[in-house]
């Protein structure tokens, strides 16, 4: 009888021993498996992050300022409607998407000289559409407007910078694109300390997350 006991006692266990061993091989795989993927891992930085793309382009949405410097009463601010137009004296609508801040300038001179004895436009930008969102370990997490070239850096410094219990080697920055939603971890560390350093420039909608230090 404690023989038969014996052999089920061992029987039973090492039944047991394969269900751990295969429960802790399929936890590995799976975790495997999301590493594999944009969620749990992180994508490799794009070569196009390197290049500053916004290049001060408008768009819908955008607040501009437009200015005669012969004619000041003409001065006009307006929001960039769905269309892309923009209705200005004399001369009615014109295209604004899309185009420069620059671009537009020198289009909308070009079009008022036959209206105006001093026909210089300026245009400036007074309030972008287009953001980008930054939160975690930062003293004023918030949207960031888009107004100029930025980088992820840049982006962390107008928001006053990192928190003293932040982890500047573990800042998460999560893009769509192409309908994809992709992670990148960005070590600021380096850019802080080390003599030379890659930039990554945001681009419209970026979410900028800094992580806490664990120590």
């Amino acid at each position: 009888m404690n023989n038969m006991k014996k052999k089920r006692d061992i029987s039973v266990g090492r039944r047991t021993c394969c269900l751990i061993v295969g429960g802790l091989s399929v936890l590995t795989m799976v975790a495997g498996m999301i590493g594999c993927t944009n969620g749990g891992g992180s994508a490799a930085v794009p070569a196009e992050a390197r290049v500053a793309g916004f290049g001060g382009v408008l768009s819908a949405g955008d607040e501009i300022k437009v200015s005669f410097r012969g004619a000041p009463e003409m001065d006009t601010r307006q929001k960039i409607p769905a269309n892309g137009r923009v209705s200005l004296p004399t001369v009615g609508d014109v295209l604004a998407a899309g185009q420069t801040i620059a671009g537009l300038q020198s289009y909308l001179t070009a079009l008022y000289q036959p209206h105006l004895q001093d026909a210089n436009v300026q245009v400036s930008l007074e309030n972008a559409a287009a953001g980008v969102y930054v939160s975690g370990e930062v003293l004023r997490p918030g949207r960031i407007p888009l107004d100029r070239p930025m980088t992820a850096l840049e982006a962390v410094m107008e928001t006053g910078g990192f928190t003293r219990m932040a982890n500047p080697k573990q800042v998460v920055l999560v893009r769509n694109q192409n309908g994809r939603s992709m992670r990148y971890v960005l070590n600021m560390n380096d850019a802080l300390t080390a003599a030379q350093s890659s930039p990554f420039y945001v681009r419209p909608f970026d979410v900028i997350y800094v992580k806490q230090s664990v120590w």
